[in-house]
């Protein structure tokens, strides 16, 4: 009889070739790299209790479980099988695999599927305890059982559930009932193959007492959790002594996205059908003509005798499927049928899934390694004696940060083309604002009124520049008149639609030609008739500027808002990875609050400005005043004229309104002053006209002043003391100077011991971060370590690729479809 040398003939039907990539798949895992977005490849076993997956374990292992209720079903085991040297026994490391702690103040009879499935149980960093090493395989049941009573009682210390420490331990307490941490089996032997798998909980459909219903959904969440993962192939244990259709785990499965097309069935019991029952339902389920799995269906069969070898299991397996039914009515599925033929197709799709998504894996692990990277950038070293050098260095960048912003000239550094904008901006609404007056008087307006019998109160308003673009006349309202189509406005560009000035641009002072006769006579000192006073001019002057401290105020609040958000910025990114310390918010203090005392003294000053140009209008430029206010007049004569001469049209009412030979006739006697002063008149508003353009000369000389001296003094209260004392005012107020010496001249030169040791003191005091970033860093940087051995470990996988030497042989795999016909038979119960 040649049963010993069957021994491991099971295992060894496993190919040699997969062991590598599946070593380095289980080192990985062990690492604890896997997270939400790196998953790797691994079996889970699944089925309802007693649905035969403890004998399937053993099958693929050569392992005894226990196979008692209660411990046994109550915590996932993770089982790698991994070659030893020729000359190396076998040898089993079990190990308690701790990723959830579990908290004694939350309530454990009830559990949530979304933020709390795992109930009492949260996540922490994952730690492997070592618990025993075995060199029988007999002692593994053992061991087993009383590694699981450790993992379910977390409040006790592992030492006393060691065998041969345990003589005075309970082995019926259990703290929990249930634990989704992981007894871990990390088994080697000669010639033994390297393949993982995870053995999960039974699931249940009804708890045995009331108070344990909570069970039910945490067995199910663990699950769940095990199989969502894409990398994930299931084996669906399914008992063929039940209806296929009451199976638990099946369930779960089909409420997994994907999973379907993921799983494999193992058919378990097949010696316990009862004589003389049909096979049919197997039939259609090995065919695929029911209850479809991406993977088909296998059948095994083991002995349920715990005392029976492996190789004498294999043995009685053979000769069971060699009989009747399974090698006569059944033999078509021959193929299937046995556990050496599943171990056959389980390695062709692990080996499969593994050369499939390491690619993947690889790039994840690399993306990982950039994120902590990253994170890293922002958790600076622990302050200690090179602390100075490190932040005069900083200063150091920021000084060159900040001096680059304020003398602009890069795309990197935009802030003086940004204030431009602003500037130009500010510019544009004090032209946009400049006095403008009606070209008829109020009187003449009434009279205009009445004639046409309609308000065309916003038709005789006039600014004296250009005639309007054709854009201009689009954006004309619906409710504008004719005339008012024909004013004249200034050319000046559009104001951005997000300026700050917009309400300001809205705000435009408007006169009548009575508001300025009334001016000039309440000025008059007893001048002849119709001349013009100076100091109506005067008056006229002051009242044309006095709206120009909201946009005086409006430019220095956002230039200095400006300037605050470029060097806080600055300030971000050259302290970024001292952001929770003292060092970045005493920086950001003395930055805001330097900057609030520039904004004070630029506004006390610009203030004055204001004051000087609206109490006394001056300008020594007389060239720049006589040309504005001539062209000012002329503008305003042709104006008149023109108005004049429409209302003398509709009195003679020789053409109606907009036929175009009224047009045509008024152009042509605009062209003809004394022609038209003979149809009119003398104007009698003549002098103030002269009045208004010489208003408005000098409000264009003093507005292109006063914008130029506001904007240069930003340059030099603003941008350049930025430049020059922003530094040194950080250095003073953190104190880092108080020793008599800077910081930078004290350690380069090596002065005194005492000063040397107080400079770094002060600078360590600055730097220290939190405890919880300290811990925080901590964390990242065994992340960290983890990552470069997994690269380390997959480079040289990579190099040593092992070939497919599946190439010739195939696994037959079934459609997938709909479940949906047998949902409503499916036991749903809880």
């Amino acid at each position: 009889m040649p049963g010993p040398s069957l021994k491991n003939d099971s295992i060894n039907i496993i190919t040699h070739d997969m062991k590598t990539l599946v070593k380095k798949i289980q080192d990985l895992r062990h690492l604890g790299i896997e997270d939400s977005q790196i998953a790797l490849p691994r079996i889970c076993v699944i089925g309802d209790q007693s649905a035969g997956k403890s004998s399937l374990i053993e099958g693929m292992s050569e392992i005894k479980v226990p196979r008692a209720a209660g411990t046994c079903t109550r915590c996932p085991m993770e089982i790698n099988l991994t070659e030893s040297d020729p000359d190396q026994p076998w040898t089993c490391r079990v190990y308690l695999s701790r990723k959830y702690f579990y908290d004694t103040s939350q309530r454990v009879d009830k559990v949530s599927k979304k933020s709390h499935p795992f109930g009492p149980w949260h996540v922490q960093d994952q730690e492997d305890e070592l618990f025993i090493t075995l060199s029988d395989r007999d002692d593994v049941e053992e061991a087993i059982r009383w590694a699981q009573l450790a993992i379910l009682n977390p409040g006790r210390p592992t030492a006393v559930y060691i065998p041969g420490q345990n003589f005075d331990t309970d082995e019926n307490y259990c703290q929990v009932k249930f634990s989704p941490n992981v007894v871990r089996l990390d088994i080697s032997a000669p010639g033994f193959p390297s393949l993982s798998f995870y053995d999960l909980p039974g699931v249940i459909s009804q708890a045995e007492h009331e108070k344990d219903r909570y069970l039910v959904a945490m067995v199910e969440n663990l699950v769940k959790e095990y199989i969502t993962q894409a990398n994930c192939i299931v084996l669906l244990t399914l008992p063929m002594t039940n209806d296929a259709t009451n199976s638990s785990a099946a369930r779960l499965m089909r409420e997994v996205k994907s999973a379907k097309a993921r799983t494999l069935g193992v058919l378990t019991k097949p010696d316990r059908i009862q004589t003389g029952e049909s096979y049919v339902q197997w039939v259609e389920i090995l065919e695929g003509e029911k209850f479809r799995l991406g993977h088909g269906y296998y059948v095994i069969r083991n002995n349920p005798d715990p005392t029976v070898q492996h190789a004498q299991a294999r043995l009685e397996e053979n000769a069971f499927f060699a009989s009747e039914p399974w090698a006569t009515e059944l033999a078509a599925y021959q193929e299937k049928f046995g556990t050496r033929k599943l171990q056959t197709a389980l390695s062709s799709l692990l080996l499969d899934k593994i050369q499939s998504c390491l690619p993947k894996v690889i790039e994840q692990i690399e993306a990982k390694s950039q994120r902590i990277d990253a994170e890293l950038q922002t958790l600076p070293d622990p302050p200690s004696a090179s602390s100075p050098f490190i932040l005069c260095q900083m200063l150091n960048n920021f000084r060159e940060h900040v001096q680059a912003h304020m003398d602009g000239g890069s795309a990197d550094y935009p802030l003086l083309k940004m204030w431009f904008h602003l500037a130009t901006d500010f510019k544009r609404v004090l032209i946009h604002t400049r006095p403008t007056v009606g070209i008829l008087s109020q009187a003449e307006d009434r009279e205009k009124a009445m004639k046409n019998q309609k308000d065309d109160d916003s038709d005789s308003e006039v600014t004296i520049v250009h005639p309007p673009t054709p854009a201009k006349r689009k954006a004309l309202t619906h409710g504008d008149t004719p005339d008012a189509k024909r004013r004249f406005t200034p050319d000046l560009g559009r104001i951005s639609s997000t300026s700050p000035f917009d309400k300001v641009s809205r705000e435009i002072k408007k006169f009548t030609w009575e508001d300025i006769r009334e001016c000039n006579e309440t000025a008059s000192r007893g001048c002849l008739p119709d001349q013009i006073d100076p100091k109506a001019i005067e008056i006229l002057n002051q009242r044309s500027v006095e709206h120009w401290k909201v946009p005086l105020m409006i430019f220095l609040d956002e230039s200095h808002d400006l300037v605050k958000k470029i060097l806080l910025e600055q300030i971000d990114e050259v302290f970024v990875q001292y952001q929770r310390t003292n060092l970045y918010r005493e920086i950001r203090r003395i930055v805001e609050q330097y900057l609030q005392k520039l904004h004070q003294q630029h506004i006390d000053w610009a203030e004055e400005v204001y004051e000087m140009e609206h109490n006394k209008p001056f300008t020594m430029n007389r060239i720049a005043l006589e040309q504005a206010k001539n062209h000012g007049f002329s503008v305003l004569v042709r104006a008149r004229n023109s108005g004049r001469y429409g209302m003398y049209q509709d009195r003679i009412g020789r053409y109606p309104e907009g036929d175009i030979r009224r047009d045509n006739e008024l152009k042509s006697m605009i062209e003809k002053p004394q022609e038209l002063e003979e149809i009119l008149g003398p104007d009698q508003y003549l002098p103030e006209m002269r009045i208004m353009a010489y208003a408005r000369g000098y409000y264009d000389v003093a507005s292109s002043r006063f914008v130029d001296l506001i904007c240069q003094s930003t340059h030099t209260k603003l941008f350049s003391k930025c430049r020059s004392q922003l530094i040194e005012e950080v250095q003073r107020e953190l104190h880092i100077n108080d020793h008599d010496s800077k910081c930078l001249v004290i350690v380069s030169n090596r002065a005194s011991v005492d000063i040397l040791y107080l400079v770094v003191e002060r600078c360590c005091e600055l730097m220290a971060e939190e405890p919880e970033r300290q811990h925080r860093r901590l964390v990242l940087q065994r992340e960290k370590e983890k990552i470069v051995k997994a690269q380390t470990w997959l480079s040289a996988a990579k190099k040593d690729e092992p070939e497919d030497v599946y190439d010739n042989m195939t696994v037959k795999s079934q459609p997938q479809d709909d479940w949906a016909p047998f949902a409503s038979s499916m036991d749903t119960s809880v």
